[in-house]
């Protein structure tokens, strides 16, 4: 298995296709093997994948929850 996180990418302003030809050459070289076991990738990207260019981000919950306003009752 393989997994992906902290920065990697295959180049900068890496494209999806760019990703799929770096996913499947290794692939490749998996079932390139005398076993032929294949590959399982996993990229660690749970807000959306920020190291695909132009891809859609998603924010952290606590970073909604710090944006929020509340109102403050003056009543208490």
């Amino acid at each position: 298995s393989l997994l992906s996180g902290g920065g990697s990418m295959p180049l900068p302003q890496a494209t999806p296709k760019d990703w799929i030809d770096m996913v499947n050459s290794f692939q490749k070289g998996a079932m390139s093997t005398r076993l032929q076991i294949p590959m399982i990738y996993g990229i660690d990207a749970v807000h959306g994948h920020n190291n695909v260019y132009d891809a859609t981000l998603f924010p952290h919950n606590v970073g909604l929850g710090a944006t929020r306003q509340v109102a403050i009752n003056s009543n208490l």
